[in-house]
């Protein structure tokens, strides 16, 4: 069975392409940052004006530099600590640097049931939860913790850019069901990341009729809105 099953790598954009768009928002912070700075030299400079705009002014000053600061040094740090690649086999996702070490991976057979009867053992869930929560979508699973109760972990293939996340996720849904068919897939998960229930591979007409769903939603919010504004709230 581990023989048949094939393996899926992550496909990203040009490591090129992403440095430079990377060094570019550096550089902007560090730009913001410099005219800010200019700004707080010469609100100093002239007495007459508020001490209050001029800490805001170095406030700002402060949070852009330090920031692009901060990027800076995630770019320059230690690459073999970060990660460059995804691989999904027989085994789970592998998260991999760019000398193909593994630096974390979440395997199948560490995954559990879960507890909770109205929960399913693999499903998705939004980003946000209540008044905050999004269109997007996440996939969780169930581990153990330290202290060997459940508990629920996130499948974060998102931290790399990838051209191919919805095919990653069915092809982890596949290994799933392939070496842990005990464990139950929602089958919201499917529709939320846009799969073929029995390939398992993504199809796109299901993302672009769940775009069209979203954008007519937005829509008739934003005109049910604009509809109150000007025919109950001018009758006030």
């Amino acid at each position: 069975m581990k023989e048949s099953f094939s393996e899926m790598r992550s496909e990203t954009y040009s490591p090129e392409y992403i440095a430079r768009i990377r060094w570019s928002i550096v550089i902007l912070f560090a730009v913001i940052a410099v005219v800010l700075l200019g700004f707080f030299i010469d609100a100093v400079s002239h007495t007459s004006t508020d001490t209050a705009s001029d800490m805001i002014f170095f406030l700002f000053f402060l949070i852009t530099g330090l920031l692009a600061g901060w990027l800076a040094y995630q770019m320059i740090r230690n690459q073999d600590e970060k990660i460059s690649g995804l691989l999904i086999n027989h085994q789970g996702i592998l998260f991999l640097n760019r000398k193909e070490k593994i630096l974390s991976e979440i395997k199948y057979q560490d995954l559990i049931k879960s507890k909770d009867s109205y929960t399913k053992d693999i499903y998705s869930e939004s980003q946000n939860l209540g008044k905050y929560s999004n269109f997007r979508k996440n996939l969780y699973v169930h581990e153990k913790d330290e202290t060997g109760k459940p508990k629920k972990k996130l499948i974060n293939l998102d931290v790399i850019p990838l051209k191919n996340r919805y095919d990653l996720i069915g092809h982890f849904l596949k290994g799933v069901q392939t070496f842990r068919p005990d464990l139950k897939i929602d089958s919201e998960v499917y529709k939320d990341f846009y799969l073929d229930e029995k390939t398992l591979r993504y199809a796109p007409d299901h993302l672009k009729s769940d775009m069209k769903v979203k954008i007519i939603t937005i829509a008739v919010v934003i005109l049910v809105i604009i509809a109150f504004r000007y025919i109950f709230l001018d009758e006030v």
